[in-house]
């Protein structure tokens, strides 16, 4: 693979990578054998995500299996869609693996596209109350300074700060919408990378966060279920499950507690390790239980927290503009007739007390 190819796995975005899942699980579900299918899939897909799927049907062509490609080229794919795939060639299941995780994606490009949209109106309130205070500290604080010196025997603090700020306006006038964009710009281009946010522990609050945790313990659940249906040896089954969660801090408490397992070591419900978990799910993992009786309350477990997740995330859709611009639209114009007012009304207020 090229440099340049290269590059365009590496910065393959949330929503293709979305996309990819889908469409290798329709293709595991169909039966159809994923070499030709991706091949086919990269002819018919355009950019990045065809070349991705071109990369992969080739090398499975070749006689590579999926477990082998991501092995040797860990640096070409997303580390999250890596732990999914592996867990999912683990437990036999590796469209339920993809689905999962093209669910939890789906929530977060829901989440960012709301919270987007929730900061349009805001944005507009802030730029134009931004053009207003440059007028206001380049034309009206000077004249309203000289007025009030002229009219009065003493001089107003916040006046002269605004004179004095709006003295260097060529500068901060241009530097400060410019700064403001280019951090917008580099924190929407991170955010929409094939990642998701790092770690939501549940010391969090609110329903974007509740909305972000309830969908990564829904994929850990559902992929740790998978898991010991086939089977799979618990200490190996939490640490994949784990990684597959996409979520930092479930990721390290899985892992410690896969080496317990692993020496034999009994799990004790005020385990240290046990904190990222929800209380359920943790005694669920220390006490354990028949495979397949465990499995099955995993499974359902897990889609109690999808509809968890997927309720906060319609409450967010709902009611994120309106806070929003409430919040940010109300501020703004607080400050800002402070700014303007409180000035007059000092100027009205010393005419008007006797000498």
């Amino acid at each position: 693979m090229s440099s340049r190819e290269h590059n365009s796995v590496r910065s393959i975005s949330l929503e293709q990578l979305i996309a990819l899942n889908d469409e290798m699980a329709g293709l595991v579900r169909s039966g159809i054998p994923l070499e030709s299918g991706l091949v086919r899939l990269g002819q018919d897909m355009p950019g990045r995500l065809g070349r991705l799927a071109s990369f992969l049907g080739e090398r499975t062509s070749a006689g590579e299996s999926l477990d082998q490609i991501l092995a040797n080229n860990e640096d070409r794919f997303p580390p999250l869609w890596r732990a999914v795939v592996r867990a999912g060639l683990r437990s036999g299941r590796l469209s339920s693996a993809l689905e999962s995780m093209a669910t939890t994606g789906r929530r977060v490009v829901e989440i960012r596209s709301a919270f987007g949209l929730a900061m349009v109106y805001p944005m507009i309130v802030v730029m134009l109350a931004f053009g207003s205070f440059v007028m206001l500290t380049t034309k009206l604080a000077p004249i309203t300074l000289d007025a009030y010196e002229d009219l009065t025997v003493s001089s107003d603090p916040l006046l002269q700060w605004l004179v004095w700020l709006g003295s260097s306006a060529r500068w901060w006038g241009i530097a400060v919408p410019v700064f403001v964009f280019v951090c917008v710009l580099l924190y929407w281009y991170r955010t929409s990378r094939a990642a998701l946010p790092a770690s939501i522990t549940s010391k969090h609050r609110g329903a974007l966060f509740k909305s972000l945790r309830d969908g990564r313990i829904a994929a850990f659940t559902e992929i740790l279920a998978l898991l010991i249906r086939q089977h799979v040896p618990l200490h190996e089954a939490l640490e994949l499950a784990g990684a597959a969660s996409g979520d930092v801090q479930l990721a390290g408490s899985s892992k410690a507690l896969a080496g317990r397992v692993e020496r034999g070591e009994a799990l004790k419900l005020d385990d240290d390790a046990l904190i990222a978990f929800p209380p359920l799910l943790g005694w669920l993992i220390a006490v354990g239980g028949h495979p397949e009786q465990l499995a099955q309350t995993l499974a359902e477990m897990a889609q109690q927290y999808r509809e968890r997740a997927e309720r906060a995330t319609n409450w967010l859709t709902l009611y994120l503009p309106i806070v929003i611009t409430a919040a940010v639209g109300g501020s703004v114009v607080l400050l800002q007739a402070l700014a303007v007012f409180r000035p007059i009304c000092n100027l009205l207020f010393e005419l008007g007390s006797p000498l």
